[in-house]
């Protein structure tokens, strides 16, 4: 029978290979530059033939050393896919969302997801700009995801936008909340204070107040009772079931830009990544049938 190379002398080499030196592969795979020698020395006595032309600074691979490269890098990486796959079903279930859809859709509803799998554990982990799925991240959501072959998607409704205050707010101002300085976020500037109004049939005079770096911060302001916001469907609904926001929901206008939330496609299928879906679809879901007007453009 064949002896099979050694695991470890093959890392070494393909870590050197990829890297051009023995002391940056050493670095990498946290061992010293002579152990990373040694290994290339014992897998080179193996074959019987050089993989290496030793330089200053570096080390250049041979016309062999090419060749075994190839294969080698080949075969580590079809190890680590298949490795990662299998671990997809187990351990924590890791879901990385743009900030404001994890701080204001998943965080406040996320304790019946784990009333209903106590045996999984969830970790929500916000994400500023736009996430994309590794080994940190099982499942993301986030906006304008980009077709993608080997993905499993899942698009969330189409929004719309529509003004937004706290209770409070809208019982002291009426109307009047027209004329107070208006709150502003990257889903809510001023275009879109302008389309509502026209699509309202009102004058364009207005004043604006702050201008929230994340919309979930001019969410959360406008519950406070500091102005009114122009709120997304997706975003508002928790708020406005809990009673910390009240809102004008006509007339309004659609949300261009959809978020959608993606897996692997082989992760899908495992127990953890499939509970997690299906809880998403059952709380959208909820959210169409008590609030409608929200949702008027579902698809």
């Amino acid at each position: 029978m064949i002896e099979n190379p050694p695991l470890n002398a093959l890392a070494a080499f393909e870590a050197a290979a990829r890297l051009g030196s023995f002391t940056r592969a050493g670095e990498e795979l946290c061992v010293t530059q002579a152990a990373i020698s040694q290994h290339i020395r014992h897998l080179e006595d193996y074959l019987g033939v050089p993989l290496f032309t030793r330089r200053s600074p570096g080390v250049r691979l041979t016309p062999d050393g090419e060749r075994y490269f190839q294969a080698v890098s080949g075969a580590l990486e079809a190890l680590r896919r298949e490795s990662a796959r299998l671990r997809r079903g187990v351990g924590p279930l890791s879901v990385v969302a743009e900030a404001s859809f994890a701080n204001r859709w998943l965080a406040p509803r996320l304790s019946r997801f784990c009333e209903r799998h106590p045996d999984i554990d969830i970790r929500i982990a916000p994400h500023p700009g736009h996430p994309a799925l590794g080994p940190e991240a099982d499942v993301i959501v986030r906006r304008d995801m980009p077709p993608t072959s080997g993905l499993f998607v899942l698009p969330l409704p189409r929004e719309r936008l529509f003004p937004a205050f706290s209770p409070e707010y809208l019982r002291e101002r009426g109307g009047e909340w027209r004329n107070d300085r208006l709150l502003r976020s990257p889903q809510s500037g001023e275009q879109a204070w302008d389309a509502w109004f026209r699509a309202a049939g009102m004058a364009s005079a207005r004043r604006y107040g702050p201008l929230y770096q994340f919309t979930y911060m001019a969410l959360a302001a406008a519950a406070e009772g500091r102005g009114a916001v122009l709120a997304g469907s997706l975003l508002a609904v928790e708020d406005l079931r809990a009673g910390r926001l009240a809102a004008l929901r006509s007339p309004s206008i659609p949300v261009e830009r959809r978020y959608t939330a993606a897996c692997l496609a082989d992760a899908a299928r495992t127990p953890r990544v499939s509970a997690f879906f299906a809880w998403m679809r059952e709380e959208l879901d909820r959210d169409r049938a008590e609030f409608p007007d929200c949702f008027p453009d579902a698809d």
